[in-house]
């Protein structure tokens, strides 16, 4: 399926009835995606030929008007753009919250693709740029709250352009109790954390998850963390991944020192042979 066209799959996606879309400048297309409460598209806008991507939601309307809201007053290069939101006056439930189009869908797309990890450069380049996003947002006294790859999208990977969406969960930071969040992905303590445990996929060394473990599996992240320090000193990619996955929130790198770090290991010539070493029997988690 292409992202970049306007192809023969989304004429025929178009011209099929579409009740919970709303009668609007934009044509509805193929399914790109599905989250846990809204389904994006590809939409094109009749009037300039623009393509773009739409996110609707006929059941959880407030959810998908509260991320409109949050994307007009984000402004950052590293955030996905907001471009419009339509719903019918009559039927709320027919609306579409239209958004720039990640043409390189998400890094969680990448990560399955590359089962073996990503490269060094290419970890340290998307931790930098979602780093820039978050200490926009922490500027500014917001929190992302759902931060996973999921919800980071690719513009392109020749050169890295990655952006993060998924801004529904957007809030001021003194509403935050991070012990008992109470919305996104519950593994996640905060914005740094979540990026930690992000990198751990983007490095294929997230540790197998049972339902059953999930108040212990962030101690099992962060014990994997020292134990990935153990057998690989001096590598840089675990030492920023260290940092994040801090146990003590007091002490866990912030986004202004994340950026700083992964800038300055970016300008670095490594002095270690890329591949990690894990610890013996390890398999990693390859979808969650």
């Amino acid at each position: 399926m292409s992202r970049q066209a306007w192809t023969d799959e989304d004429v025929r996606a178009s011209i099929i009835p579409q009740k919970e879309f709303p009668t609007c400048s934009y044509r509805r297309g193929t399914r790109l995606g599905r989250g846990g409460y809204a389904n994006v598209y590809k939409v094109l806008n009749v009037k300039t030929g623009g393509l773009f991507a739409g996110k609707v939601s006929p059941e959880h309307v407030s959810h998908l008007r509260k991320e409109a809201r949050n994307l007009t007053r984000l402004n950052h290069s590293q955030i996905v753009k907001f471009i419009d939101y339509c719903e019918d006056k009559t039927n709320p439930a027919a609306n579409v919250l239209v958004m720039e189009l990640c043409a390189g869908g998400s890094l969680q797309d990448k990560i399955h693709d590359n089962p073996g990890g990503l490269t060094r450069k290419d970890n340290l380049q998307v931790m930098l740029q979602v780093g820039q996003a978050v200490e926009y947002l922490h500027g500014k006294g917001y929190f992302h709250g759902d931060l996973k790859p999921r919800n980071i999208l690719i513009r392109s990977w020749s050169p890295i352009d990655v952006v993060v969406g998924d801004c529904a969960e957007v809030m001021k930071i003194d509403h935050i109790n991070c012990h008992k969040q109470p919305h996104g992905t519950r593994s996640y303590c905060d914005d740094i954390w979540a990026l930690g445990i992000s990198l751990l996929g983007m490095m294929a060394q997230w540790p197998h998850y049972l339902m059953k473990e999930e108040r212990v599996y962030p101690r099992k992240c962060a014990t994997h963390a020292r134990n990935l320090d153990k057998l690989n000193p001096g590598h840089d990619l675990v030492q920023v991944l260290l940092r994040l996955l801090e146990w003590d929130h007091n002490r866990r790198i912030t986004a202004s020192e994340l950026v700083k770090l992964t800038a300055e290991r970016l300008e670095a010539h490594p002095n270690f042979v890329e591949e990690l070493k894990s610890p013996e029997g390890f398999q990693p988690l390859q979808f969650w």
